[in-house]
């Protein structure tokens, strides 16, 4: 256990400054993915850390909940678009994949980049001109390059971070009985569908809204996907065809 001491305080360090959405607090030891919010209304990201360099770019980052509204308003609270332009949002995914390959790219060069070509790249690296460092914790590096705190128990609250599904009501599905996994906690799943319209951006467990297109007299099918209406805004939804479903 030693050995991972350092991946064990990174993630410590995680869960008591952050709001983690997964899993459930406090995780098993074995479980070095978390879910961790970052803006109101759903929009998370996902990383796994390495345990072999807990401090270094994490083996996996995956966004969810986050669309360009959610971007916007996180530019704009931040003094970095005037007036919410469009064209001036960066996507998340992006520039995190820059700040992140930036650490990579400075290894294998030994900072033999120029000058002219760090200014270059700092345009583009959004809300800071850093780069991922293993000086740093997990956590410090994410501030860094999201450009402020990221959301805390200490100072909000995990309702303003979790979305109910809009069908049932609930955040989290109790756990299936045979959804049981011998190396992780059994957890129910958590409503990850969302409507594409901006207006909507409600959010569905997988299942609910499964069920509800599935029960549409007008709904569709096309290869592996139900089509049809959302129960909100009309606008068109779909989800991929759960196993019993015809």
């Amino acid at each position: 256990l030693d050995k991972y001491q350092l991946l064990f305080e990174e993630l410590d360090d995680l869960d008591s400054h952050l709001w983690i959405l997964e899993p459930s607090l406090p995780a098993r030891r074995c479980s070095i993915e978390r879910r961790i919010a970052l803006w109101e209304g759903g929009a998370s990201m996902v990383i796994v850390l390495d345990p072999e360099r807990p401090r270094g770019v994490p083996v996996l980052v995956r966004f969810m909940g986050v669309t360009l509204a959610t971007m916007k308003a996180a530019a704009s609270v931040a003094g970095k678009v005037a007036n919410s332009n469009e064209k001036d949002v960066i996507d998340w995914r992006v520039s995190f994949a820059r700040f992140a390959s930036d650490e990579a790219q400075l290894d294998s060069t030994s900072n033999k980049q120029s000058d002219e070509n760090n200014s270059g790249r700092a345009n583009h690296i959004c809300m800071n001109n850093g780069r991922w460092s293993e000086g740093r914790s997990v956590r410090e590096n994410l501030e860094l390059w999201f450009g402020s705190s990221l959301p805390s128990p200490h100072t909000t609250e995990k309702s303003d971070y979790l979305v109910e599904c809009g069908i049932c009501y609930a955040h989290r599905l109790p756990a299936e009985d045979n959804a049981a996994d011998s190396s992780e906690s059994s957890e129910g799943p958590l409503p990850e569908e969302k409507c594409s319209n901006p207006s909507c951006n409600r959010h569905y467990h997988e299942s609910c809204l499964f069920e509800w297109l599935h029960s549409l007299p007008t709904a569709r099918v096309s290869f592996d996907r139900i089509f049809g209406s959302c129960p909100y805004c009309c606008e068109s939804v779909s989800v991929k065809i759960l196993n019993g479903g015809n």
